[in-house]
């Protein structure tokens, strides 16, 4: 809401909803005229920014700010999804779930989600047969490393017991590179330091063949030094509490 200007002001106050804080934000006057006029459907936070009749930065940003407060924390525009970290757990990735996305005909017809991310990869990869990639991006902490661990149970998950290749196998890959590859830093208490691209393959039927991996850019210095408040890989620590409860050592 626009807060009553004083006279004389070259300045106005606007007032934030109370659900977003309240906040207030002090622009120049002059600088109003330069903004675009609310739609009422931007306000609704829409499953999918792409259906709004006026598209911009403002909107997109205030979509997915009404959903977040509704703890709805994916937001779509079109195939491409936003994904904001809740910082809690979140009741929506249950094996019911994963069933619904992986029944559907067309993700889109779903509410926003990253099953739906991962059924249209997976239905591509049928109707095509054309390589897929998942591209998931983002700063520190915003979630990049549970959104790719989810992408993966789905998959595995969708094609499990068709083929000849275990595919927890490639679940438990995680664990192992979180120890060696992920650290505590100021913003993020599992913080990825290295870019990772892992490679599945299928035949033609979608059986799970295989899968590598390449991992780059790791952050090799923060084995020597750290930053103040930030941590060494896990894998120091992980070693020096197995040393003291023996059980990394009985099973070798």
């Amino acid at each position: 809401s626009l807060l009553e200007p004083k006279e004389g002001d070259s300045s106005v106050s606007l007032e934030a909803d109370d659900q977003f804080g309240g906040e207030v934000v002090v622009l120049p006057a002059d600088s109003l005229a330069s903004l675009s006029l609310v739609q009422k459907e931007q306000e609704a936070g829409v499953d999918d920014v792409c259906s709004l009749a006026v598209v911009s930065e403002a909107a997109l940003l205030h979509t997915a700010r009404v959903r977040y407060s509704q703890d709805l924390i994916y937001t779509r525009v079109s195939r491409i999804l936003i994904a904001l970290n809740p910082f809690r757990c979140l009741p929506i990735y249950s094996s019911q779930c994963m069933d619904e996305y992986m029944a559907a005909t067309d993700s889109m017809d779903l509410a926003p989600h990253i099953f739906g991310i991962s059924k249209d990869a997976l239905q591509r990869l049928k109707d095509t047969g054309r390589d897929q990639a998942v591209l998931i991006s983002g700063e520190s902490g915003a979630g990049k490393t549970e959104s790719a661990k989810l992408v993966l149970s789905f998959v595995t998950e969708a094609v499990r017991g068709s083929g000849c290749w275990d595919e927890t196998r490639v679940r438990q890959t995680n664990p192992v590179l979180e120890a060696f590859g992920n650290a505590m830093t100021v913003r993020n208490n599992n913080s990825s330091r290295f870019g990772k691209w892992l490679d599945l393959r299928f035949s033609a039927s979608l059986q799970l063949l295989g899968c590598s991996l390449t991992s780059y850019l790791l952050e090799t210095t923060r084995v020597c030094s750290q930053s103040p408040e930030e941590r060494g890989f896990h894998i120091f620590f992980q070693l020096l509490t197995a040393e003291r409860t023996s059980s990394l050592l009985s099973g070798l």
